[in-house]
């Protein structure tokens, strides 16, 4: 009985190593006490945002239930700006799903929708087609800007 729980134990622990972790750093524990009940890690590794796309992120996990105070909101703001990277790749908006424009680009659903559609009458070829499109944030798309592909 005493290996049959001791190879229990070393499979969680072995799983564990294996899910991506957040890098140790101050503000780590209230994100993961914020974020951990409904997000693991790899929710947001490789997908960096300014300050400003963290605020939009934690203002709707806010809609959409989540718990805490201001001050445990800025610190997460502030965990994920510092420490979250990018990786080095960037997004096909001629291919990707309106659900990766959403998370890749830090678009609205609405937003993710309006490209997906406007797509479909020709794809896109440069910064100012996707900024044409009706409900788009010119600003937003001018800022993320390098994480854009066409091909």
């Amino acid at each position: 009985m005493r290996s049959l729980l001791f190879f229990a134990a070393l499979s969680c622990a072995l799983a564990a190593e294996d899910k991506p972790q957040l890098p140790d750093a101050p503000g780590k524990a209230t994100v993961l006490k914020v974020c951990g009940n409904c997000h693991g890690a790899e929710i947001v590794l490789g997908r960096p945002n300014s300050e400003e796309g963290w605020n939009a992120v934690i203002i709707d996990m806010v809609q959409r239930g989540a718990e805490g105070t201001d001050e445990e909101y800025d610190e997460v703001v502030r965990y994920l700006t510092k420490n979250i990277k990018a990786l080095d790749t960037k997004t096909n908006v001629n291919k990707a799903t309106a659900k990766t424009l959403e998370t890749a680009l830090g678009l609205t659903a609405r937003e993710a929708q309006s490209l997906v559609a406007a797509r479909g009458n020709a794809a896109f070829k440069s910064i100012a087609d996707i900024k044409k499109v009706p409900s788009m944030d010119a600003a937003k798309i001018e800022a993320k800007k390098d994480r854009i592909s066409f091909e």
